[in-house]
């Protein structure tokens, strides 16, 4: 009898992965839970994937989520660290990124070739038959590699042939989520024909109830467009998210709409123009718009509607709707009127015609000179340019580009220290610089930024810091598996390092946030009783640190 129940407790494991990898194609073994969705806007791009949590753990399973093969395998310090692309016979490509490690095959494949290139960082494409893996097998390990705030797994959806990323849930992923999205400010704007805008005012909004807004009567004329800060929740998660779908209508016609099935990574470079970007940068106040600008190339807006602007004449009347939904089809509508009655200020911009987007524009002050290229900026905008003991100001980040510009400084060349040690600087908001590359042509110092803000010359002579964390001289390593060491450089920071012992070069892995660097021990078989460590860290304005100790390996 006791046979038969361990026989059938096998049989009920193999039908739970055979079930999970048909019906439930989770890259995850958790139930799903997302801290952030397809399409909702970060501050430098739409988000390509979704972000699963973790439990605030590394280390998770990682799987698989149909049968494919390994076609590309990437470690970076920044962006996705380690991640993984498996291309499937369907022709999409799923992304598994901020690993904290790969399954055993992959992790061999990788290390070796990270000993061939002496590199941490790494690019690879396998053959096609080369490592092949069905719908649930373990790929790697959940993490918190690269630029990820906190641990999770970044999941994407690609189209192969394309790229374009599409959204994840379309494959069948399981999100409980019976929470309708939630509006916390609806907003007026007045819009110019150029595509720049003013915020007008707030709209008091009421909740009816769970599924209906209503918003107080809008009494204006003009170019008027609308403007809204919501978020969506999923069951289980405190996570901000964004949504699905967003259609406005007027007098039943649809004005401005989109959905998020799909994203081209071009559309990026429009964030900046589908929100109130002037009250997001001064504020933290994301208000997106419910209206285009004419240079925007947005590759998900139903392009078959409106712009989402209204023309609004006196006497006129207007019913409109707002519709908002979740990927779960959780809805709620914002009901609005607007009467064609002057009631609030329109503004003058007469004085917005400064820089004129058409046109080149420089400045040039006490061997400082700023170049604006043609179409630098989509409208003509409004600030004062000053130069002060060699820190530029460009006034506020709160217009977006649409080109990058050129700042150079004419460098005295008396201080040879400076000349080679100096940098042009962004300043931050608690007044640090911050290290640009810059280009050096005898005295004149050059680079390529697209912000706005306050720039400087800087100076960096200090090397970066190497500490040990877990050993000391002469210790004994017969008990340890890694070796750890805090790295770190104030300024510039930390471009390159290399490790090696007994002269051989050795793999250090590189976590940046945490300024961490790590050998794994068991990477290679030295039978020496005695191993000469070296390290040599490089910071970007090339100040080197050595750091050499003795080990024993009894």
């Amino acid at each position: 009898m006791e046979k038969k129940k361990i026989c059938f407790f096998i049989l009920l494991i193999f039908l739970s992965k055979t079930i999970w990898s048909q019906n439930n194609p989770s890259p995850i073994d958790i139930p799903l839970k997302i801290s952030g969705n397809f399409g909702e806007l970060r501050n430098t791009h739409f988000h390509t994937g979704i972000d699963i949590k973790t439990n605030g753990k590394e280390g998770l399973k990682v799987r698989i989520v149909k049968n494919g093969y390994l076609s590309r395998v990437r470690i970076n310090k920044g962006g996705y660290g380690k991640s993984l692309y498996m291309s499937h016979p369907d022709g999409t490509t799923s992304v598994y990124a901020h690993l904290n490690k790969f399954s055993k095959i992959i992790e061999d494949y990788v290390k070796k070739i990270q000993y061939e290139n002496q590199s941490y960082e790494i690019q690879n494409f396998p053959e096609p038959n080369q490592f092949m893996f069905n719908s649930g097998d373990l790929i790697g390990y959940s993490g918190n590699t690269g630029s990820s705030s906190g641990p999770h797994l970044h999941f994407e959806m690609r189209n192969s042939k394309t790229l374009k990323p599409f959204n994840p849930i379309n494959i069948g992923l399981k999100i409980i989520d019976t929470i309708e999205p939630i509006i916390k400010g609806l907003y007026l704007y007045e819009v110019y024909d150029d595509g720049d805008y003013k915020l007008l005012k707030k709209i008091p909004i009421k909740k009816i109830n769970n599924t209906n807004y209503i918003a107080s009567t809008i009494y204006n004329i003009g170019k008027l467009g609308i403007g809204l800060n919501f978020f969506d929740r999923q069951d289980n998660s405190y996570s901000k998210n964004g949504v699905y779908s967003i259609n406005f209508k007027i007098n039943d016609k649809s004005i401005f709409h989109y959905k998020m099935d799909e994203i081209n990574f071009n559309d990026k470079k429009y964030l900046k123009l589908l929100v109130d970007y002037k009250n997001w940068y001064l504020k933290k106040n994301k208000i997106q718009k419910l209206f285009t600008h004419p240079k925007s190339k947005y590759s998900f807006i139903d392009k078959s509607n409106s712009t989402g602007i209204l023309k609004v004449s006196k006497n006129d009347q207007f019913d409109g709707i707002i519709e908002i939904e979740d990927f779960n089809r959780n809805k709620i509508n914002v009901i609005l009127k607007i009467d064609g009655i002057l009631k609030d200020s329109m503004s003058n911009v007469s004085n917005k015609e400064i820089i004129n987007p058409n046109y080149e524009y420089q400045f040039k002050s006490n061997g400082v000179s700023v170049l604006f290229p043609k179409n630098s900026f989509y409208n003509s905008v409004y600030f004062k340019i000053k130069n002060n003991n060699d820190t530029l100001d460009l006034g506020e980040n709160i217009y977006p580009l649409n080109k990058s510009f050129e700042i150079k400084y004419e460098i005295n060349k008396n201080d040879s220290l400076f000349i080679k040690k100096g940098f042009i600087s962004k300043i931050n908001k608690y007044g640090n610089p911050i290290f640009l590359n810059t280009l050096k042509k005898n005295n004149l110092w050059s680079v390529k930024v697209s912000e706005l803000g306050q720039y400087a010359l800087s100076i960096d002579t200090i090397s970066p810091k190497i500490k040990p964390l877990n050993f000391k001289k002469n210790q004994s390593i017969k008990d340890l598996k890694i070796l750890k060491l805090k790295v770190n450089d104030d300024l510039s920071g930390v471009k390159s390092i290399k490790g090696f012992i007994n002269k051989k070069w050795v793999l250090f892995e590189h976590e940046p946030k945490k300024k961490l660097i790590s050998h794994n021990l068991s990477d290679l078989n030295f039978k020496s009783k005695k191993l000469e460590l070296k390290i040599t860290v490089e910071d970007y304005n090339t100040n080197i640190s050595e750091f050499e100790t003795i080990l024993n390996n009894n």
